[in-house]
């Protein structure tokens, strides 16, 4: 299977966040019409930009946990391939 971050996955997002449980919402930040997603439920709220990375933050806790922040040796470790430098 291949699957892309575009356009077709924002309603299959929202739509496993609704399956687990969650309250989806959005709303207009700014001027620049910015959005902002929001997934309820639980007594958590994961806030993102759009419904993939609010999938992506819901995963990141269920994954990582209350701890989901990473030590400085992950962040040493993964830091030269986030600014490209591989």
């Amino acid at each position: 299977m291949k699957i892309a971050s575009m356009a077709n996955v924002e309603v299959p997002a929202i739509l496993a966040l609704e399956s687990m449980g969650f309250t989806i919402t959005s709303r207009v930040v700014n001027a620049d019409q910015e959005m902002a997603w929001t997934a309820s439920g639980n007594s958590d709220e994961y806030i993102a930009e759009d419904p993939l990375s609010l999938l992506g933050l819901v995963k990141l806790h269920e994954v990582r946990g209350d701890n989901w922040k990473a030590s400085d040796d992950e962040i040493d470790k993964y830091l030269p391939m986030l600014e490209g430098d591989v």
